[in-house]
């Protein structure tokens, strides 16, 4: 049984995000496709505000946590229950848009209520996001060399949702909802194959929680500028959540593969997902053979193409670099940022010093981006055509602002060690 566990925990991680990666694309493009498309007529800000309940989720989730998982239940118990609040809130959410899309639209009175649904499901989705990495690290014997790979297959499972939803069905529709609805119901079930993982029988208070005793960590230089770079990085990574599938619909983004259909935006996207799993792949090697500020910093240098290629509006260079960027940043960044705040932090610090970083790139970052980045659209919108360009000027030159602090600024732990 033991051997069974990483088999049995990387179903979970492929379920979990084949159920995100089935929404979270093309859900932005049916809320703002006009109802003549059979979309809701949402503004850019309207948008913002529905994709904004993932970072509110993510603010809550860290003390529901602390009071249930921590304390009273076992992990795989508050996984089932969250997974079954999460079906009633996604197909909720489905059922609401079906019947307020097309000539039926009404955007005003729409949101409200979409906002609602979405936000218990984004609750229940940051929850079991943070449970699945619970339980994994709980029960794999060898957490270190087995949890990276169990992770990656969560990462196909996005890609493999994608996919689906393009090809199998209409994106600029309430399916894809439906479709994570169903996800939830099968991770529901599931969670009575994970291993049991019982409550330690003591929560962390909130200042620990927040990551609170990890602020002295800012008086350490490196540690606030990856702080800082990673706030950054988030808040103009909105731009490209809400607003690429669009944009790629606009410049008429489709691959044609002959008997196996075409790749529209939904698909197209998935090559960050490849990307992401190949740099993650090959990091081991290139940390060594790099170094962490270099490889770090190659992560960042992925905003500045990114932004640039989108700015320039080339579809080509989009598809085959900008898209791909994408997961590069994410692998070369984001995830060797966990490893230079475990090298970084004290023991004692440890803990919370991740608790921190997650809350800067999670909460306050993630919402005023998608404010912000709505608003930008909205301010070069006219008579509902956008002036691409200006919009991706911001996030270009916002990403080239954060590698100039990063270069430098930012030390690599390894070699101060050494000096």
């Amino acid at each position: 049984m033991v051997r069974m566990v990483p088999g049995r925990l990387a179903g979970m991680m492929f379920l979990q995000f084949f159920g995100l990666g089935a929404w979270v694309v093309p859900l932005t493009r049916y809320l703002q496709a006009g109802p003549s498309l059979g979309g809701l007529g949402f503004t850019p800000t309207q948008t913002g505000l529905v994709y904004m309940t993932l970072a509110v989720g993510a603010l809550i989730a860290p003390f529901i946590l602390g009071l249930l998982a921590d304390r009273w239940f076992a992990a795989e118990k508050v996984f089932r229950a969250c997974h079954l609040l999460m079906v009633v809130a996604i197909a909720g959410a489905g059922w609401w848009c079906e019947t307020h899309s097309g000539l039926a639209a009404d955007p005003a009175r729409t949101v409200g209520p979409l906002v609602g649904f979405m936000l218990v499901y984004a609750m229940g989705c940051q929850i079991t996001l943070t449970l699945a990495n619970v339980m994994s690290f709980r029960n794999l014997v060898n957490r270190d060399g087995t949890f990276g790979y169990v992770r990656l297959v969560g990462t196909f499972g996005w890609i493999v949702g994608g996919v689906f939803v393009g090809w199998a069905m209409n994106p600029l529709s309430a399916a894809p909802l439906y479709v994570a609805a169903i996800t939830s119901m099968l991770l529901a079930g599931y969670s009575c194959v994970l291993p049991h993982t019982p409550p330690r029988g003591y929560g962390r208070p909130i200042r620990e929680v927040l990551g609170l005793p990890a602020i002295m960590m800012f008086r350490n230089r490196s540690f606030l500028i990856f702080a800082v770079v990673m706030v950054i990085g988030s808040f103009l990574n909105q731009f490209y959540v809400l607003f690429v599938p669009a944009y790629l619909d606009a410049l008429g983004a489709r691959v044609n593969l002959g008997l196996l259909g075409g790749w529209g935006p939904e698909v197209i996207l998935t090559l960050a997902q490849w990307c992401e799993i190949g740099c993650m792949a090959a990091t081991p090697w290139l940390v060594h053979r790099l170094g962490l500020k270099r490889l770090m910093m190659l992560g960042v240098a992925g905003w500045v193409v990114r932004g640039g290629l989108l700015y320039l509006g080339n579809m080509s260079w989009i598809v085959a670099v900008a898209l791909p960027m994408h997961g590069w940043s994410y692998a070369f960044f984001n995830m060797l940022g966990t490893l230079f705040v475990d090298r970084e932090a004290p023991a004692h610090l440890r803990a919370g010093a991740q608790a921190l970083a997650t809350f800067l790139s999670s909460g306050p970052a993630v919402i005023l981006g998608n404010l912000v980045a709505g608003s930008v659209v909205e301010a070069n919108r006219i008579d509902g055509v956008t002036n691409w360009s200006p919009v991706w000027l911001v996030p270009f030159a916002g990403a080239g602002v954060a590698l100039l602090l990063f270069a430098t600024l930012f030390r690599d732990p390894l070699l101060k060690k050494v000096a």
